[in-house]
């Protein structure tokens, strides 16, 4: 289960080091891709990502929109492996795209991790959780 935030310095290369408590879950290879919202980004496990590609599969390919989705997730996509330091590469378009500079915030969100700038994950937070809960009408 991926949960838990950490903070990693990206390096001149654009390799940062994965959380040690995520890299169990990654196994060898998981990939990388645009997260939903602006500025960000996702790693799966490739058991969470072929979930996700099927869900996109049911997406119906006559609509614009359903094709637009599709292209998001996987134009951007890439396959990741660690390197034996437990660094990843993150791609430059990636990394411009979610405008990783320093400081690069990993998020566990139980069966993906976010990939924030230290900066954009602060004005992502939830600041009243209550008021999303109602919204939704879940009860904890």
């Amino acid at each position: 289960m991926l949960i838990g935030k950490y903070t990693n310095a990206l390096d001149q290369k654009g390799r940062v080091f994965v959380p040690a408590a995520f890299r169990a879950d990654l196994d060898d290879k998981f990939v990388l891709t645009r997260g939903s919202e602006e500025k960000s980004l996702y790693i799966y496990p490739m058991d969470e990502w072929k979930k996700f590609v099927e869900k996109l599969q049911q997406l119906p390919t006559s609509k614009k929109d359903s094709r637009m989705i599709i292209r998001h997730f996987c134009a951007n996509a890439t396959n990741c492996t660690m390197d034996s330091q437990g660094r990843i590469l993150i791609p430059q378009e990636l990394r411009e795209k979610a405008e990783l500079q320093k400081d690069v915030v990993f998020i566990g969100t139980v069966n993906r991790i976010e990939i924030w700038s230290a900066e954009n994950a602060q004005s992502a937070e939830v600041e009243d959780i209550d008021e999303l809960l109602e919204s939704l009408d879940i009860d904890f």
